[in-house]
């Protein structure tokens, strides 16, 4: 493994503790100012197998790419799926992230 970039660690606890929360129903998205432009997407084990997880991480990841073509600027945005949406269709998912990035004023 490398070595851990720090700053994007800082970044993301600032994130965590003073950014604004959009809390949906399938997904909470946090955001904040950060000179990383990244997308985060956290999904816990308890969520299922890691099939499933990885499935839902695409699924996200290909949402977040349609919605956001030219990505955000100055923007970290740490997308953490619920546990109870491991049946949730590719549609509901997309509703509450457009939900989430109208919210925001990203789209």
């Amino acid at each position: 493994m490398g070595r851990p970039n720090l700053r994007l660690r800082y970044d993301v606890g600032l994130v965590r503790q003073m950014g604004l929360i959009y809390r949906g129903r399938w997904v909470h998205v946090r955001w904040g100012n950060s000179e990383h432009d990244r997308t985060l997407i956290s999904v816990r084990k308890k969520f299922g197998s890691a099939v499933y997880r990885n499935q839902i991480r695409r699924q996200i990841r290909s949402i977040c790419q349609e919605l956001l073509p030219e990505g955000h600027r100055d923007i970290m945005l740490i997308i953490a799926v619920g546990d109870r949406s491991r049946g949730v269709s590719f549609a509901e998912l997309r509703g509450d992230l457009v939900n989430a990035f109208t919210n925001i004023r990203l789209i």
